[in-house]
């Protein structure tokens, strides 16, 4: 769906209301690079505004926040495939899984964001394999050397 200017200037003041954390965030400027591509994977202006609420307020076991950014609201997802409705036409989400930890997104990979916090992993191999060059190989007399 491609949102007209009323509509995107609408959700960006409702998505800054529901999180006012994000209000340094150019949640205009990712509308506008969605609009320029393909749009948002929604069905009607009623899912935009749905699945901002879903994604804005999803939250973590201890309750915090579970997104901290808007960066992610524009691209396929649970907050999409959730909020719409029955007959909806929607671009559905297919999340490539991540290339390292099993059962996690590549996008939202929680294992692969922890790497990157520790500085384990860059930023730019989020969801995909983190190749740790050749292993090394032993001396030839590694079981006989003491220290």
């Amino acid at each position: 769906m491609i949102l007209t200017r009323s509509q995107g200037q609408r959700l960006v003041q409702i998505i800054k209301l529901m999180r006012p954390d994000w209000s340094n965030n150019p949640v205009d400027k990712i509308l506008q690079e969605a609009n320029q591509g393909d749009g948002i994977p929604a069905h009607d202006f009623e899912h935009a505004l749905r699945a901002a609420a879903h994604y804005a307020t999803m939250t973590e076991p201890n309750g915090g926040y579970l997104k901290r950014t808007p960066n992610l609201y524009t691209v396929t997802g649970k907050h999409w495939d959730a909020t719409a409705p029955s007959n909806s036409t929607h671009m559905k989400a297919k999340m490539p899984p991540c290339e390292d930890h099993a059962g996690q997104d590549a996008h939202t990979c929680r294992a692969c964001r922890a790497d990157i916090m520790l500085g384990d992993r860059p930023e730019r191999l989020m969801g995909k394999r983190l190749t740790r060059g050749e292993p090394t190989q032993p001396p030839a007399n590694w079981k006989t050397t003491t220290s």
